[in-house]
Order: structure tokens, then C-alpha cells, then sequence
């Protein structure tokens, strides 16, 4: 019966998500490769491509991960991405520090991470943000498949601007019974604020970890 309660309860905030959508749903797909190098230390090397009729952006991010203690790690990553605009790619240099925790309350699973991102974008001043992230699994799996449904929300604050300036609200699942590749498949309202007016697209993402 709990199972039947969680997945009614992620579905249907899945409708309330994509609601308002108009019908033009983004695909987002990352492939993540992680090497543990000792107790303490990993290694990391994240692919993302996204596309609405023809692929707009690109990114790499290579990153090493220290574990302070059994809850909490350190992350130091350097991410090139590339983005079109109006028909030019333009790039962007990235590096960012991350601290994270996960924690276990009962049957769920919560993670919290906070980054600081340098960007250093082409023909523009460089600029400091911050990302905030709330995830929360539900259980051990479900269905033969180990179904893991998780809601998370992301916040985005630019220090240049001083504003919050993007949310992002997720909705999906991760499969825990193909251990090689660990898929994640999710929905997302990805809401930016400009000149003074809150925008949202909708996305369709994939990622799988290997």
C-alpha cells in the first residue's frame, strides 16, 4: 500500500509540474564516469548534451571528490560548457567547490549540496553564483525494476545581480536493479527570471552513471 502511495503521489506531482507546459519539452542527457581512487578520494568526469529541435548546449566537467567524514564531501570541479546563441557557440569556463551531506530519516533518503561557481564567460565579466539543492528518495526500491521515485528543487542565486534569478523543481526516479549504469530518468520546471518576469521551459532528462 505504500508503494501504490508513492508512486500515486509522483505522478501526480508530475501533472502539477508540466501543467502550464506548451508543449515544447527540452531533452537533457548526461553520462557520468566516477573512479574511487582511495577511501578518501574520487574521481569524476560528467558528459551533458541538451536539445530542443537540434542540440544548444554542451558541457564537460571533471571534478575530484573528498570524503570528509561517512556524511559529508568536498567537490572541486573545472566544467567547460558551450552554448548557442543566435546561431554562435559561445563557451564558458567553470570552475566550482561543492560541500554536500546525505542523510537517512526514516524510509527516506536526503541529500543537500551548496556550490559556488566562478564563470568565465566569453566577450563578459566573470561572475560568482550559487547553487542550493534539496533531493529526497522515498525507500529501498519498488517494483522488480528497484524503482527509487525522488523530488529535489535547486535554487540559483547571482551574486552580480544579487537576485534569484532560477528555480528548478524535479520529479523522477532512479533504477536500481542495472547497478552497471545506474539510469536516472526525471521531469523538470526550470523557471528563469528576466527583466522582472518568471519563464519556465519544461525538461525531459536522462542520466546514467557509471
Amino acid at each position: 500500500m505504500k508503494h501504490k502511495f508513492v508512486v500515486l503521489f509522483v505522478f501526480s506531482l508530475s501533472a502539477l509540474l508540466f501543467a502550464g507546459s506548451s508543449g515544447e519539452i527540452h531533452l537533457w542527457h548526461a553520462e557520468k564516469f566516477n573512479r574511487t581512487l582511495s577511501d578518501k578520494w574520487a574521481l569524476a568526469l560528467e558528459q551533458d548534451f541538451r536539445s530542443l529541435s537540434g542540440l544548444y548546449y554542451v558541457h564537460s566537467d571533471l571534478g575530484l571528490k573528498y570524503k570528509l567524514s561517512p556524511k559529508w564531501a568536498l567537490n572541486i570541479n573545472f566544467r567547460e560548457v558551450f552554448e548557442n546563441k543566435d546561431g554562435i557557440w559561445v563557451s564558458e569556463h567553470r570552475p566550482h567547490g561543492t560541500i554536500s551531506t546525505k542523510i537517512k530519516i526514516g524510509a527516506l533518503n536526503v541529500s543537500a549540496r551548496s556550490r559556488i561557481e566562478y564563470r568565465l564567460k566569453q566577450d563578459k565579466d566573470p561572475a560568482f553564483r550559487n547553487r542550493d539543492m534539496v533531493s529526497i528518495g522515498f525507500g529501498k526500491g519498488i517494483t522488480p525494476l528497484k524503482l527509487i521515485p525522488y523530488i529535489a528543487d535547486e535554487v540559483f542565486y547571482d551574486f552580480e545581480k544579487k537576485e534569484l534569478n532560477r528555480n528548478r523543481a524535479y520529479v523522477g526516479f532512479s533504477i536500481k536493479s542495472i547497478p552497471t549504469f545506474s539510469p536516472t530518468v526525471y521531469l523538470m520546471q526550470q523557471a528563469g527570471l528576466k527583466d522582472g518576469k518568471w519563464k519556465s521551459i519544461y525538461i525531459l532528462g536522462f542520466k546514467f552513471s557509471f
